[in-house]
């Protein structure tokens, strides 16, 4: 592992963080290699702007309903359904909680996620700017780019961890949207590997990231149910 645990996932946060809702991609991207990575760079321009709307207008629809589930499972899930999902969801789980309470969660329309996560401090639009593509691949409508810093383009000693992710698109009626739910999968795989490498518990490992995000201690209360 060549990065640390919080700051590989702050580098990963614009992606965790970005909350899809209904809005509607802005014209037609194509087909190819230059329209996925136009399809990113757009993704990373709104993230930047912390415009929510624009970046959730990028992701596709199994996007949109992993988040639906995710949070119904922040509100709702109990301690031991968020016990048994993947490393990611129980880290988003714990982040949500500890940050916002159930009532302002339930209030908030999900792309307006990431722009309290830029207000609170969450995604820092420097860390986003250094974010980049590497090579890209195309099978049929769906399509898998390296997950590369802008400096790695030129040095891939400077990847910083990210060399470990990559990142999947998919063509949806002419329009090539970012998958995330395969990104949860290989940011998964990373940090499983990270607790094991550091010989900790992932729930622990999990509240000393979020802590690190927040300046706030995490307390054992986090996975009880918001709906309480």
């Amino acid at each position: 592992m060549k990065l640390a645990g919080p700051r590989l996932v702050r580098a990963v946060l614009p992606a965790l963080l970005c909350l899809p809702a209904g809005a509607q991609t802005p014209g037609e991207t194509g087909d190819g290699e230059a329209a996925v990575r136009a399809t990113f760079e757009a993704y990373r321009q709104a993230l930047m702007a912390g415009d929510g709307e624009a970046a959730a207008s990028l992701v596709d629809r199994e996007t949109e309903e992993y988040y639906r589930q995710l949070k119904r499972l922040v509100l709702e899930g109990s301690e031991e359904e968020v016990r048994q999902r993947t490393f990611v969801d129980r880290f988003l789980v714990v982040a949500f909680r500890h940050q916002f309470s159930g009532n302002e969660l339930a209030e908030m329309e999900l792309a307006d996620v990431i722009v309290r996560a830029m207000e609170i401090g969450w995604i820092n639009s420097a860390a986003i700017e250094q974010l980049a593509v590497g090579t890209v691949g195309i099978e049929g409508t769906e399509a898998v780019a390296e997950a590369r810093t802008r400096a790695s383009l030129e040095d891939p000693s400077l990847a910083g961890g990210m060399d470990e992710l990559a990142y999947r698109f998919v063509n949806e009626d002419g329009r090539w949207k970012f998958r995330f739910s395969a990104l949860v999968m290989s940011i998964d795989g990373v940090m499983r590997n990270l607790a094991a490498q550091l010989n900790t518990d992932e729930d622990d490992l999990i509240f000393t990231l979020v802590e690190s995000l927040t300046g706030v201690e995490v307390l054992p209360e986090v996975w009880e149910s918001q709906d309480r």
